[in-house]
């Protein structure tokens, strides 16, 4: 309790959001799928992102031990700054593999296009935590298992929480 109050205290009135900033984060999202990813500023104040997941059953093998990955790339724009907090914007598109929604032991393709608000709280100039509420629309089953349909979702199960630290 009383780091946390030394970091809060600590925390400088600057943001990490300058041109040339770069930093990486680990995220996990409402799906509960961590991702690793790393962020650069090309402009003050907007941000270029990606973001990586990776699942890899390790034993046993077999049906339905499928090899999953996303690849995530998105912008983050922040237009509002107010003592340690920020206030973000972000579209975003990810791809991937996962389980197909047709076929359990199957893995099919997926591209989901999103767009969320979020905060991020600096509690120093490197170190943030930040959480976002992203609406997404989600294509599943692409390439999936022959003669099953492709699945179109809407949903806010992209939202998550993030760890970040900037250099």
């Amino acid at each position: 309790m009383y780091l946390l109050a030394l970091l809060l205290l600590a925390a400088p009135s600057d943001y990490a959001t300058n041109r040339g900033t770069a930093g990486i984060s680990v995220s996990v999202s409402g799906q509960g799928d961590p991702t690793i990813g790393a962020t650069y500023f090309v402009f003050n104040d907007v941000a270029a992102r990606i973001d990586v997941g990776f699942d890899a059953p390790l034993t046993p093998g077999g049906a339905g031990q499928n090899t999953l990955y996303s690849l995530g790339g998105g912008l983050r724009f922040y237009p509002f700054k107010r003592n340690h907090a920020a206030v973000f914007l972000q579209p975003a598109i990810t791809v991937g593999r996962e389980n197909s929604p047709a076929v359990s032991a199957e893995a099919a393709f997926f591209f989901l296009f999103g767009a969320g608000v979020g905060i991020e709280y600096f509690f120093a100039s490197n170190f943030s935590a930040g959480a976002v509420l992203q609406l997404s629309l989600k294509f599943a089953n692409l390439a999936g298992p022959a003669g099953t349909p492709i699945y179109t979702t809407a949903s806010t199960a992209t939202s998550g929480l993030s760890a970040n630290i900037y250099f």
